[in-house]
C-alpha cells in the first residue's frame, strides 16, 4: 500500500506541477496541445509497440477489449436516453464524453507504477476496446448530434482516420510482430523503449496543463447527472466483473481500476470539431479526473489492490 501511495502522490505532484506552469504564464493550453500533437506522435506509439510485443495473446486476454467495448456502448446508451430533455448540442456533448476512458494519459501511469508492465499489458488491451469506442461509436454520435440530428456519419472518413493514427498503427505493428513470433533489434527496442517511458511524466504535466476548475452554473446539473450515471455503471460493471473473476487476479484487479477511470481526453478535440460547447467538456474532464482520482485511491486503500 505504501508503493499505491507513493505512485499517487507523485501523480499528484506532476499532474499540480502542470497546472502550475500553467498558472504562472509559464505554458499555456495552447502550448500543452503541441505537447499533445508530440506525444501522440512519439511516446504513444511507442508505448503501444513495447506493449504489446510480448503480450501473451490467450483467449482470455482477446475478450479484455470486448469488456470496454461493452461498459462504453451501455454508458452512451443510457446517456442517450436520459439526456433526452437536453438541447441537442448540450445532449452532443456530454454524450460524447460518457462512454469513452482516460486511459493513455490517466490510466497508464498509475497502472504501471503501481502493478508493473504486466498489469499494463491489460490496460493496453482494454484500451483497444477503448479505440474502437471512440473512433467507432463516439465520434459518429458527436458528428450526429453536430449536424442537428439529421446527417448520416461519414464511415468510411472515421475509418481512414483510425488507421492513420500513430497509437493505432504502433498498436497494430506490435501485435503484427507478436503473432509472427518477430523480436525488434535491440537497439531499436531499446530506443523505442526509452520513448515509452517518457510517455508518464509528461502526460501528466499534460493533465495539469489542461486542468480547470471554470464550472458553467447553467449547466452544472446535467453534468452532475451525467457523471451519476457514469459512475454508477461503472460500479454495476465492477460488481460484475467480481462475480465472473470471484479469484483476486491482476486481470480482475488492473478491470476494476480501468472502469474507474475519468472521461477521455478526446471528447476536448471532438468538441472543437463539432462546435459544441468546449468549457462543457473542459468541466466533465476535470470533474471525472478529481472523482476518478479519489475513487482509485479509496479502492486501492479499502480493496487491498496494491
Amino acid at each position: 500500500m505504501e508503493q499505491a501511495n507513493l505512485v499517487f502522490l507523485v501523480t499528484l505532484c506532476i499532474v499540480g506541477l502542470g497546472f502550475s506552469l500553467k498558472h504562472w504564464g509559464v505554458i499555456s493550453e495552447q502550448d500543452g496541445k503541441v505537447v499533445s500533437r508530440l506525444l501522440m506522435h512519439t511516446t504513444f506509439p511507442a508505448l503501444m509497440i513495447v506493449s504489446t510485443l510480448h503480450v501473451p495473446l490467450t483467449a482470455a486476454l482477446v475478450a479484455i477489449p470486448f469488456v470496454s467495448i461493452g461498459l462504453g456502448s451501455a454508458l452512451l446508451l443510457l446517456a442517450w436516453f436520459m439526456l433526452a430533455d437536453q438541447p441537442v448540442r448540450l445532449r452532443g456533448v456530454l454524450t460524447i464524453g460518457v462512454g469513452a476512458f482516460n486511459i493513455g494519459l490517466f490510466g497508464f501511469p498509475i497502472v504501471e507504477g503501481i502493478w508493473g508492465r504486466d498489469a499494463l499489458v491489460y490496460a493496453v488491451l482494454y484500451d483497444i476496446g477503448n479505440t474502437v469506442v471512440i473512433f467507432g461509436i463516439v465520434y459518429p454520435i458527436g458528428y450526429y448530434f453536430a449536424s442537428g440530428g439529421v446527417d448520416r456519419p461519414p464511415v468510411g472518413a472515421i475509418l481512414r482516420r483510425v488507421m492513420r493514427l500513430p497509437p493505432f498503427l504502433g498498436m497494430l505493428l506490435g501485435l503484427t510482430l507478436n503473432v509472427l513470433s518477430i523480436d525488434l533489434p535491440p537497439v531499436a527496442f531499446n530506443a523505442l523503449d526509452t520513448l515509452a517511458k517518457a510517455n508518464k511524466p509528461l502526460v501528466l504535466l499534460l493533465l495539469g496543463i489542461y486542468l480547470s476548475f471554470q464550472l458553467e452554473k447553467t449547466q452544472q446539473f446535467a453534468i452532475f447527472r451525467l457523471l451519476a450515471l457514469r459512475y454508477a455503471g461503472c460500479f454495476a460493471a465492477i460488481a460484475l466483473l467480481y462475480v465472473v473473476l470471484p479469484d483476486p487476479t491482476l486481470l480482475r484487479t488492473t478491470l476494476t481500476v480501468c472502469c474507474l477511470l475519468p472521461v477521455g481526453m478526446t471528447v476536448l478535440p471532438f468538441s472543437d470539431e463539432f462546435n459544441f460547447d468546449s468549457r462543457v467538456a473542459g468541466t466533465l474532464v476535470n470533474l471525472s479526473l478529481i472523482i476518478s482520482f479519489g475513487l482509485l485511491w479509496l479502492m486501492v486503500f479499502w480493496l487491498g489492490l496494491a
